[in-house]
């Protein structure tokens, strides 16, 4: 094949978007690593307990553990997702290309000529192939593909709510660098980190990180904004609407798919969910309702996560039905299919043989971009399990918060009063005759004779005549009575209450699996965005 000339001269701005995109991620790990550290140094002394010390170190461990593998397997399926593109791109313009990057033997990258991998060719790539667009494009277009990365789409408009309420709540730090994260890396990730921030609450996550100069920009842009209480709270109303937005984008995304719409469509959808997490620090005060005591907002909560769940359920069966009934021949090939290892006649066999909801699932094997989304929904059903399991989450909380018009059964507690008449707390002096009554042994007690000053000790007993001084009393300022100090009521705050109740929330000593089980089934049968807003709404209510 002929090489074809570049028709566009290098964009650096594509380069930038890269170098950006990675640097983010590394300061934001590295931002949130050390709030995270710095937490778990700083445990309060009630959690200092060996059960309670050695139960943390387990589930921070485990929830670390996830989150470096969700790591993992994005930056490799995102390398191998760029090495297809830019050798589908080399292939188009007629570069002799190696037939493979990477060997079986060998770790890194070693042409068989370093000449041909040329960084001039990688900066032409970057220019001619919008690489991040290209890769939703690539899970929108298809309907079987739509439907692992559409419960991705779902699930991280639960956990931006999660993050406006429980982040702004417990005063966690970086709240809207966990939510870039989910984007810039997967959702797994940034739901693990979120959940360690969790499991730490009870000890003070620094607000600055080392004045770094992202802390010092938000406190300066901090002086223009009025502060807000505590316990202020946008209206419902204003969250409800940008929901309606939310899942309009995620509606028409798998439509704008080949189309010149689709950027903005897919790029509306990444800054609307970024809505409920800065609304609440930039609108104005008229916006919100100040609640004196946080219960208030139970009821607020609980209905927007069950419009979340509704809205999660309905357009998770509406992508399952389209992607059962999609039976479109080759389904399975896109723009980079060219090389992508396919055995036609395996394939061809698979497609006639297996089942409408296998094909589905096996969808995940389509491209590198599609094995992340997948590999992403599974990993978030399994921290979100196991999240549910650690917090001991009830399971009538749960299917409250994801299931419209459900009233659990609450159990009306009855105070019944004594009818014994109660018995008056008697003085002091027949308090003692009775234990002598019950006691006839006598006890003999030791006298302390005091010597008066300058006489006998039979002058300072004597009786002496009413007005005159005794030598055996002690002369100075006569001593005043003893007022009865009047009761005070200590009342303690709405906020002292809240900050008592936080610091007394400790991990069960043992997992509840049934609330897990709970969380699973509703991923595999609602999807996971409606699991996803079952357990947060119940993370948000039950505290």
């Amino acid at each position: 094949m002929a090489p074809v000339p570049f028709k566009h001269p290098v964009k650096y701005t594509s380069l930038a978007a890269v170098g950006i995109h990675l640097t983010s991620i590394v300061y934001l790990t590295y931002a949130i690593a050390t709030s995270l550290y710095t937490a778990y140094k700083s445990t309060r002394p009630a959690q200092k307990t060996p059960s309670r010390i050695v139960q943390r170190k387990r589930l921070v461990l485990a929830f670390l553990g996830l989150a470096v593998a969700a790591l993992s397997l994005a930056t490799y399926t995102s390398i191998t997702s760029a090495v297809l593109s830019y050798k589908t791109w080399a292939y188009e313009h007629g570069l002799d290309q190696p037939e493979r990057f990477i060997s079986d033997d060998e770790i890194f990258p070693e042409p068989e000529n370093a000449s041909k991998l040329n960084f001039l060719y990688i900066a032409h790539w970057l220019s001619d192939t919008p690489i991040y667009y290209d890769t939703l494009e690539i899970v929108a277009e298809k309907a079987r593909r739509f439907w692992w990365g559409q419960q991705i789409d779902l699930a991280l408009v639960a956990f931006s709510m999660l993050l406006s309420i429980e982040g702004r709540r417990q005063n966690i730090p970086l709240t809207t660098g966990f939510l870039l994260l989910a984007h810039l890396v997967n959702l797994s990730f940034a739901q693990n980190l979120f959940y360690l921030a969790l499991l730490l609450r009870p000890s003070p996550l620094p607000s600055r990180i080392g004045g770094s100069k992202l802390s010092v920009a938000f406190s300066r842009l901090s002086r223009f904004i009025s502060p807000k209480p505590t316990n202020w709270h946008l209206h419902p109303f204003i969250l409800l609407m940008i929901l309606c937005l939310n899942y309009g984008s995620i509606f028409l995304l798998p439509y704008a798919a080949d189309t010149s719409s689709f950027v903005n469509v897919a790029l509306s959808n990444r800054v609307l969910t970024f809505l409920p997490l800065i609304l609440p620090t930039i609108a104005p005060m008229s916006w919100g309702t100040f609640h004196y005591y946080p219960r208030n907002t139970y009821g607020s909560a609980m209905t927007l996560f069950r419009t979340i769940s509704v809205a999660s359920f309905v357009l998770h069966v509406k992508s399952s039905i389209a992607g059962l009934i999609y039976n479109i021949p080759n389904s399975h090939y896109h723009r980079h299919s060219v090389f992508f290892p396919w055995d036609v006649e395996e394939r061809a066999n698979w497609e006639r043989t297996t089942a409408a909801l296998s094909k589905i699932l096996g969808s995940i094997y389509d491209h590198p971009a599609v094995t992340a989304v997948g590999l992403d929904v599974l990993g978030c059903a399994l921290s979100l399990g196991l999240w549910a399991a650690v917090r001991a989450t009830d399971t009538q909380d749960i299917i409250e918060s994801a299931v419209p018009f459900h009233k659990r059964q609450r159990y009306v507690e009855r105070t019944v009063e004594d009818e014994r008449p109660s018995t008056p707390i008697k003085a002091d002096s027949e308090l003692s005759e009775d234990v002598a009554s019950e006691h006839p042994m006598t006890l003999r007690r030791r006298e302390r004779r005091t010597k008066s000053r300058g006489g006998s000790v039979a002058s300072s007993n004597g009786p002496s005549d009413e007005g005159s001084g005794t030598l055996g009393q002690r002369r100075g300022r006569p001593k005043k009575p003893k007022q009865p100090e009047e009761d005070f009521c200590f009342m303690p705050t709405p906020s002292q209450i809240r900050q008592l109740a936080e610091e007394q929330i400790v991990p069960a000593r043992e997992l509840d699996w049934e609330s897990a089980a709970l969380t699973w089934g509703l991923a595999a049968f609602a999807g996971l965005g409606s699991a996803s807003a079952g357990v947060f709404g119940a993370e948000c209510v039950s505290r």
